[in-house]
């Protein structure tokens, strides 16, 4: 394994468009080896972007509200395809037409010279590549932009591995490593995310659950709900933002918090004052920092 990842640092470095002649299992083998390489560097901007979030700048992410099963076929099926034919398969320059083109134009000085070229084509896919992954946040401060390298370091280093594997394996192999990628990180959300309690608490007088979903599905969205100006019996709510049921209550002036799709669920037999609940989620609720 070390072996691979030498020449892979080795080919970033100075990258060439040899094709290594191996079997199906050999390839195998080496999209895992790479695999593994690649969320473990995914995991540690993870890290970086949650140190980032709770303490440099709150970074704002829009929510998704698309079902499971088309996020599932967004991330592990339509977006590395759609990706790896923008940025990858042009990499190669037999399968490059747009170069080819700009051969013809130049008289064959842009082939006499593509060796040179290659390294700074292929660096500029992958920062490309990168960058068009900022849209996932909502951001426009000066110091988000000062740091998006880090904010979508994952892309970039991802972006070089699926350049290798693409190069010395061939396209399909470098679409399958997209996809197996993208379906470890939506496992994983799904993981620390889905079905995750936010606060909780059960006594005599009420009882009060928030539950964080990772997705959501529209077809289960529901609201429903009894209490009169003060007094709160009950409210049942499905698939539903943070924020909107926070505005339902009509609480003022409520802290800044980060949104989540919640399932919610308060009953009070008796009644519970609304000023009652809106101390409870001002202390439960954590603010953003």
């Amino acid at each position: 394994m070390r072996e691979l990842y030498y020449d892979v640092y080795n080919w970033i470095k100075h990258p060439d468009e040899v094709r290594l002649t191996l079997s199906s299992g050999e390839k195998i083998k080496i999209v895992s080896k790479i695999l593994i390489l690649e969320l473990f560097v995914g995991l540690l901007f993870l890290g970086l972007i949650y140190l980032i979030d709770s303490y440099v700048l709150n970074l704002d992410m829009p929510l998704d509200d698309s079902h499971l099963i088309l996020i599932f076929l967004l991330m592990v099926v339509i977006a590395p395809m759609i990706e790896e034919f923008i940025f990858r398969f042009p990499l190669k320059y037999k399968r490059n037409y747009l170069l080819k083109f700009i051969n013809y134009l130049s008289r064959g000085w842009l082939k006499d010279r593509w060796g040179s070229f290659f390294k700074y084509f292929l660096y500029l896919s992958v920062i490309v590549f990168g960058m068009i992954h900022l849209p996932n946040y909502n951001n426009s401060e000066t110091l988000f932009f000062i740091i998006s390298p880090i904010l979508v370091g994952s892309q970039l280093i991802g972006g070089v591995f699926l350049s290798y594997t693409r190069i010395k394996l061939g396209f399909i192999w470098s679409i399958l490593q997209h996809s197996a990628f993208n379906l470890v990180i939506l496992l994983f959300g799904l993981i620390i995310s889905h079905n995750q309690i936010i606060t909780e608490e059960s006594n005599e007088d009420f009882s009060i659950k928030i539950i964080e979903q990772a997705y959501v599905d529209k077809n289960e969205t529901y609201y429903k709900s009894k209490f009169n100006e003060d007094t709160i019996f009950y409210i049942e709510a499905n698939d539903i933002s943070l924020s909107s049921f926070i505005d339902s209550l009509k609480i003022k002036e409520f802290h800044q918090f980060e949104d989540k799709w919640v399932d919610v669920k308060i009953n009070s037999s008796n009644g519970m004052m609304r000023k009652e609940l809106e101390t409870f989620l001002r202390k439960t609720i954590k603010p953003e920092e």
